[in-house]
C-alpha cells in the first residue's frame, strides 16, 4: 500500500476492522472457512500448509504495507500464522463481493494482490524443486530485501526480519540446522549475513548473479 493516507482510506470503507494478532497466533486455520482481504500496517505473516506428519511448508508470507488475500473454503487451504506482532486492516469477503462494494483502486490493489501472489508461489515452487540450496536461500534474502525496500529499482543494504531459522527452514525447504549451513556459507562468501533479526546484503550483484535472481515478478 502507498501510504498512511491509503490506509486512512481503507479503515474507512464499509465493514473495515483494523486487528491486533500477536506474535505466535493464528489467523486463519486450514480446514476452515473463511473469506477476508487483509492490509498489514505492521508485522509479518506467514502462509503455510501442515502435513499429516507434524511439519509444515510456508508457501508465502505477508508483509507491512502489503494486501493478504484470505478465501479460504474449508477444504485444505492454508493456516496464516503471525510470525511478529500483526496489525491489519481487515475487509470482510468474500472476495468477489469486493468489486460491488469498495471502489474502483481497491478492487484493482486486490487483483494485482492475487496475481503477485500467484507470480510468488510460481517463484518459491522453482526455488525448492530446481535450485541449490544456497541459490534459493540467496533468492528468498533478495525476494524480502525487495518487497521490505519497496523499490522497483534499488536494493537496501539491510533490512529487518523477524524470521528464525526454523521458519526460514520452512520457506526454503530444508532443516533448520542445513539453513544455519548455508547462511554460514553466505556470511563467509561476503555475500549476506543474517544476524538478530536483521538481514545484511553486503554484495548485491554477487548475490543476484549467484541465485539468478530476476525482480520482475515482485510488483513495485
Amino acid at each position: 500500500m502507498a501510504d498512511s493516507s491509503w490506509e486512512k482510506r481503507l479503515s474507512e470503507l464499509p465493514g473495515a476492522i483494523r486487528r491486533v494478532h500477536p506474535a505466535g497466533t493464528t489467523i486463519a486455520r486450514e480446514y476452515q472457512a473463511r473469506s477476508a482481504i487483509l492490509i498489514l500496517t505492521a508485522g509479518w505473516a506467514a502462509f503455510a500448509r501442515m502435513l499429516p506428519n507434524g511439519s509444515r511448508v510456508i508457501v508465502d508470507f505477508a508483509l507491512p504495507h502489503e494486501m493478504a488475500l484470505i478465501e479460504f473454503t474449508g477444504e485444505m487451504s492454508e493456516t496464516v500464522t503471525a510470525l511478529s506482532d500483526v496489525t491489519a486492516i481487515e475487509l470482510p469477503g468474500p472476495i468477489r463481493s469486493c468489486f460491488s462494494r469498495y471502489p474502483q483502486a481497491v478492487c484493482e490493489a486486490v487483483l494485482a494482490a492475487e496475481a503477485s501472489r500467484y507470480s510468488r508461489v510460481a517463484e518459491h515452487l522453482a526455488g525448492v524443486s530446481r535450485r541449490g540450496t544456497v541459490e534459493r536461500t540467496a533468492h528468498l534474502l533478495l525476494e524480502l530485501a525487495c518487497r521490505t525496500h519497496r523499490s522497483a529499482a534499488s536494493y537496501p543494504d539491510r533490512y529487518d526480519c523477524p524470521l528464525n531459522q526454523t521458519e526460514l527452514a520452512d520457506a526454503l525447504g530444508l532443516s533448520a540446522v542445513h539453513v544455519s549451513r548455508v547462511l554460514k556459507t553466505l556470511r563467509e562468501a561476503g555475500l549476506a549475513s543474517f544476524r538478530s533479526g536483521v538481514v545484511e546484503l553486503h554484495d548485491h550483484e554477487g548475490l543476484i548473479e549467484l541465485a539468478g535472481f530476476d525482480r520482475s515478478y515482485i510488483s513495485a
